[in-house]
């Protein structure tokens, strides 16, 4: 049954909760899920779906164009059901940069600072991210957050299924009262520049072109996507030549959409080269950051995504992309 929403709303001189480390369970969220100075991000987003038929040419976006087309927003869902207190992260919109010309693109850091403030994020708050699909848009968030410095942040493992499997408590219904709350107090907290762990084209184009010896291109996306047999949101089918494989949806999570247990996640990445750099890239930028979450969580560091991956790079036909003849042609 549905409960109010109580937002803890996060002040600078809130006493913070500690974090147990980047990925927290249920159990931990449900027993800290009111501390001063945790804030609650809910990341989902919803695509549009892919055409079934694997024969069928490139499926175009709602423009028209074959760049990714997400329906407008998670936020309805976020409204239907929700963890009591988080706010509506918006990946495709406010967390957004509008002029990037690809989905999803990380904005300047004056933009994205303000959208946090507006969620009651700031350079101080402890921060768990959710989701209800696969935990990469929490992953894209964890990132994103990452990316401006701000490592007290954790994902939760399962997302809003394990949430709900655990008997967690929910709320539901209109955001008034947390869009009415006070925002993050103004801080000059914030680095002045972004990290560097999002980066764009020219990076890669560098690792494809054997430039930067000292780092491996790996794509995220599945296999039937990664050699260009299955349908795609995107311009052209297939990968990023000289791009290793590593299926991040397929490897690294269990049936009840939660992490492997360490054991089996440095099994699942035992094929990257641990001792290079790993560029990841995937279809949006998204699904990368769920493979480059494991590898962090794994102690490797030196560790980049592509921030317009394929839906950029196939956008621009002066820019090569390798598809893999079928076994049976």
């Amino acid at each position: 049954m549905p409960v109010p929403d109580h937002p803890a709303v996060p002040t600078p001189s809130a006493a913070a909760v500690d974090l147990p480390g980047p990925l927290v369970d249920a159990a931990w969220l449900r027993e800290n899920l009111h501390r001063p100075g945790l804030v609650v991000l809910d990341a989902t987003v919803r695509q549009k779906p892919l055409p079934t038929d694997a024969a069928a040419p490139s499926s175009p976006g709602a423009d028209g164009t074959g760049n990714a087309a997400p329906l407008p927003t998670g936020r309805d869902d976020w409204e239907r059901v929700r963890i009591p207190g988080s706010r509506y992260a918006d990946l495709a919109g406010a967390l957004a940069s509008p002029e990037a010309g690809f989905s999803y693109a990380m904005p300047d850091s004056e933009r994205f600072t303000a959208a946090l403030r507006e969620l009651g994020v700031g350079p101080d708050s402890r921060v768990v991210v959710y989701d209800d699909a696969s935990r990469m848009w929490s992953t894209r968030v964890w990132w994103a957050l990452r990316e401006i410095g701000l490592h007290t942040v954790a994902v939760l493992d399962g997302g809003l299924q394990e949430w709900l499997a655990q008997g967690g408590p929910v709320a539901s219904g209109p955001a008034a009262d947390l869009d009415a709350a006070d925002p993050a107090a103004p801080a000059a907290g914030w680095p002045a520049e972004q990290r560097g762990t999002l980066v764009g084209m020219s990076e890669v184009l560098d690792v494809m072109n054997g430039s930067r010896p000292d780092r491996v291109l790996v794509c995220a996306l599945g296999e039937d996507a990664f050699h260009g047999w299955a349908p795609t949101r995107y311009t052209r089918r297939g990968h990023i030549p000289t791009s290793l494989n590593l299926p991040a949806k397929d490897r690294l999570l269990d049936s009840r959409g939660r992490f492997l247990p360490r054991p089996e996640l440095e099994e699942a990445v035992s094929a990257l080269p641990a001792d290079t750099g790993t560029l990841l890239y995937c279809g949006g930028g998204i699904s990368a950051t769920l493979l480059g979450f494991v590898l962090v969580l794994l102690g490797r560091d030196d560790v980049t995504v592509y921030d317009g991956s394929i839906e950029e790079w196939s956008a621009d036909p002066s820019l090569p992309m390798t598809r893999t003849p079928p076994a049976n042609s």
